[in-house]
């Protein structure tokens, strides 16, 4: 009896970015994938022991693994038993990286030194308009408040204790 062959099943591309570390992480698990004989989304999520509509959001695009560890395990799980090459796992987490830090406006492409504004407006400047980094401002403010906030404990610990420097 003859073994029917099941054709090879690519990631669906739809909503891949057009380029950036993204992109380029994108391309590389996907070449993993066709190398390895592109084992269906069910078998990775066993293989990684997460949900199935997981591990399909990343390799569509749709969101990044969520950090440079689970980068490494998703490209382990691609590979199975052949296992993967120590300089494509260390790719992966680089550019696993440097994509969340793009996603998050913190790396040295964000969207404002893209587009040639300053990231911060002066004092009495109206704040930035345009297309920005999805809760850029939202993040920028906790972490000044954060801050402000940590300062003025520290001054009212040196007040507190007595050690003032005259």
């Amino acid at each position: 009896m003859r073994r029917r062959r099941v054709p090879l099943r690519r990631f669906d591309r739809t909503s891949w970015p057009e380029h950036g570390p993204h992109r380029e992480l994108l391309d590389l698990l996907d070449a993993v994938h066709v190398h390895h004989g592109c084992p269906s989304d069910r078998v990775l999520a066993r293989r990684l022991r997460t949900p199935a509509a997981r591990v399909r959001d990343v390799v569509r695009g749709r969101s990044l693994p969520g950090d440079a560890v689970g980068a490494r395990e998703l490209l382990v799980a691609l590979a199975g038993e052949a296992g993967a090459d120590p300089a494509t796992v260390d790719r992966a987490e680089a550019l696993t990286v440097a994509a969340r830090r793009e996603r998050d406006g913190v790396g040295p492409w964000s969207a404002g030194r893209r587009a040639g504004r300053p990231l911060w407006s002066p004092p009495g400047v109206a704040p930035i308009t345009g297309p920005t980094p999805t809760g850029t401002r939202t993040r920028r403010t906790a972490l000044a408040a954060v801050l402000l906030v940590l300062t003025a404990a520290a001054a009212t610990a040196v007040v507190l204790s007595g050690h003032l420097p005259f």
